[in-house]
C-alpha cells in the first residue's frame, strides 16, 4: 500500500514539474505583423484610418484580438507620428512593431498675397506676393521667395505641429547699396496655418510674426498676413 501511494505521488510530481518545465521553456515572444506599410507618408488633410496589425504565438495560436495600440496621427498638423501594436502571450513574452506615419507640409505650397506691418527700421505697411515652395526631401520644409518683399530673397522655414519656425542667417543686400552683409531672421508663430477638409483638402497660411536682425541694433519686426491665391 505504501509502495503504491508512493508510486502514485512521484507520478503527480512529475506531471506537475513537466508543466512547470514546459511554461518556463516558453521563452519565445509572439510576432506581430502590420496590415499594409509600416512607414507612411500622408500631407496634411489627408484621411488615414489605421490598418491594424495580426499577431501569432507559437504555443497560443492567433492573438490578433489581444493586441493593444497607442498613438494618434493628427493629420491637420506636420509631424511623424508612432502607432505602437503590443502583445503578450500566456507565459508573459511581449512584442511590439511599430508605424510610422509623417504628415508633410507639401500642401502648404502656393502663392499668397501678404499684407505685412513693420515697426522698426523699414516700419511701414507694405502689400505683396510670396511664393511658398515645399521641399522635394524633407517633409517639414518650406521657402518663401521674395521674402518680406525682398526680390530674390529665399528663406527657409520649418513646420512642425501647426507652427512655422525661421532661424537663418542669410547674406543679402538688405538696403541696396550694392554690398551684401547678412542678417538673421528669427521667429516661431503658433496656428500659422488652416487646414480645410474635402474632395481636395487645402492647407494655408494665415500669419506670420518675426524679426529681422541687421546688427547694429537695426530689426525689423514683421507681423504679416497671408491669402492664398
Amino acid at each position: 500500500m505504501k509502495k503504491s501511494f508512493l508510486k502514485f505521488a512521484v507520478a503527480i510530481a512529475a506531471v506537475a514539474f513537466i508543466g512547470v518545465s514546459c511554461t518556463e521553456d516558453d521563452i519565445t515572444s509572439p510576432t506581430i505583423t502590420i496590415t499594409g506599410d509600416a512607414a507612411i507618408t500622408l500631407n496634411l488633410g489627408d484621411s488615414y484610418t489605421d490598418a491594424g496589425a495580426t499577431a501569432d504565438d507559437d504555443k497560443d495560436g492567433d492573438l490578433t484580438s489581444q493586441i493593444t495600440t497607442t498613438g494618434t496621427v493628427n493629420v491637420n498638423e506636420v509631424g511623424v507620428y508612432e502607432i505602437v501594436y503590443t502583445v503578450e502571450d500566456e507565459a508573459g513574452n511581449s512584442t511590439s512593431e511599430t508605424r510610422t506615419v509623417t504628415v508633410k507640409a507639401d500642401r502648404i505650397a502656393g502663392s499668397y498675397n501678404v499684407h505685412a506691418v513693420i515697426t522698426g527700421a523699414g516700419a511701414g505697411t507694405y502689400d505683396f506676393v510670396e511664393t511658398v515652395t515645399a521641399s522635394s526631401v524633407t517633409y517639414n520644409k518650406i521657402f518663401f521667395g521674395d521674402f518680406c518683399y525682398f526680390p530674390g530673397l529665399q528663406v527657409e522655414g520649418t513646420v512642425a505641429g501647426d507652427a512655422i519656425t525661421f532661424s537663418q542667417t542669410k547674406n543679402y543686400d538688405w538696403d541696396g547699396d550694392g554690398t551684401p552683409t547678412d542678417a538673421t531672421i528669427t521667429g516661431s508663430s503658433v496656428n500659422a496655418y488652416t487646414v480645410t477638409a474635402g474632395a481636395t483638402p487645402v492647407a494655408a497660411i494665415t500669419s506670420l510674426t518675426y524679426v529681422i536682425d541687421y546688427g547694429a541694433s537695426q530689426m525689423d519686426n514683421v507681423t504679416s498676413t497671408y491669402t492664398k491665391q
